[in-house]
């Protein structure tokens, strides 16, 4: 695996909740390369406890933190590319610990490519999602680490149409898999500089392609295509 994907992130701009050293989003940097790199069981052990003991993930506090989630798509080039099953098992598990994990409240939140203030666990899990194929050829504890990236789900708004009853309803593509409605969902719109509101998803269906329709209770905010809802749980999750 090329050390490029590490190379290219701007760790010293990720913010450090607790300023203490141990949680230096540089240190992530590190012990990410030495995992990549790593050639003995010693090697993999000493590296994945580095990432265990801040910075990532706070193993024994359970604590995830921002860093994570650049982090992540590094982890998962490890479980395809990594050079040995230790190294893979080793990113699987950091994984699985980061989205099992609560983040210092506060930090939340993250900026994606596809919206601002995300939930740090769904922007995580939604990088997981993306190597669906790769993490379940990986067996068992792929399989596992996919199906907790599920329990983060996202419904991306395609077409809407209102309601004489005031409720709308909205074409979406579903990724995930949602509590059964009516459920709280988290609102985001483009050009995701409001705050993000809640709403309540009424009534949900969907194929197993991902299409979906739900229909919302009436929201306060006006909501265009490429609008995104989260669960509304996950933006609440604070350590």
């Amino acid at each position: 695996m090329s050390l490029d994907a590490v190379d290219a992130v701007n760790w010293s701009a990720i913010p450090n909740p607790t300023a203490h050293p141990s949680d230096d989003p540089e240190r992530v940097a590190d012990a990410l390369r030495r995992l990549a790199v790593s050639t003995t069981a010693n090697e993999t052990g000493d590296a994945a406890s580095l990432l265990a003991g801040g910075g990532f993930v706070c193993s024994h506090a359970g604590m995830v933190f921002p860093a994570a989630y650049a982090a992540t798509p590094v982890l998962l080039d490890l479980v395809e590319h990594g050079r040995r099953s230790r190294i893979k098992d080793a990113a699987l598990g950091l994984l699985f610990d980061a989205l099992c994990s609560l983040p210092p409240v506060g930090h939340n939140r993250v900026d994606t490519p596809h919206g601002a203030d995300v939930p740090l666990c769904c922007a995580i899990a939604r990088c997981i999602r993306g190597r669906h194929a790769v993490l379940r050829a990986h067996g068992r504890f792929g399989r596992q680490l996919l199906a907790e990236a599920a329990l983060h789900w996202q419904l991306t708004i395609e077409e809407t149409e209102l309601q004489p009853d005031g409720t709308l309803t909205a074409i979406a593509v579903l990724e995930g898999t949602p509590l059964p409605p009516p459920t709280e969902a988290e609102l985001h719109v483009p050009p995701f500089v409001q705050r993000a509101a809640t709403v309540c998803v009424e009534a949900l269906t969907a194929d197993s392609s991902g299409a979906a329709c739900i229909q919302l209770r009436q929201t306060p905010i006006r909501i265009t295509p490429g609008s995104t809802l989260y669960a509304a749980e996950c933006g609440r999750r604070e350590h």
